[in-house]
């Protein structure tokens, strides 16, 4: 995947997914991959990892495809990189959480 543009945002980024914030963090980035609009990314050191299960190796080979799971609730869109330039962050499909709270 070719990535346009990296930049660091100064929001707080919260994601609720089945009840349970499973991410909070000051430090995301804004990706761009593609040059329409930014994505996302946040650092897996922010990220409660006991609710991702890595499941298999990205096609490219430098992160997983991981699956959350909170109680009975699962989504397969979650992708965690851990080499190349998005080595350490990890990307959640936004209409798979169940809320992003977002604060400057």
């Amino acid at each position: 995947m070719p990535i346009e543009k990296i930049e660091s945002t100064l929001r707080r980024v919260r994601i609720l997914f089945n009840k349970k914030i499973i991410a909070d963090t000051t430090s995301a980035k804004l990706v761009w991959e593609h040059p329409y609009y930014p994505t996302y990314y946040l650092p897996a050191t922010d990220i409660q990892t006991k609710y991702l299960e890595m499941t298999q190796k990205t096609d490219d080979g430098d992160g997983h495809i991981c699956k959350l799971i909170v109680g009975s609730r699962e989504t397969d869109k979650v992708r965690w990189f851990e080499n190349g330039q998005l080595s350490g962050l990890v990307r959640f499909q936004f209409s798979e959480m169940g809320k992003w709270r977002f604060e400057t």
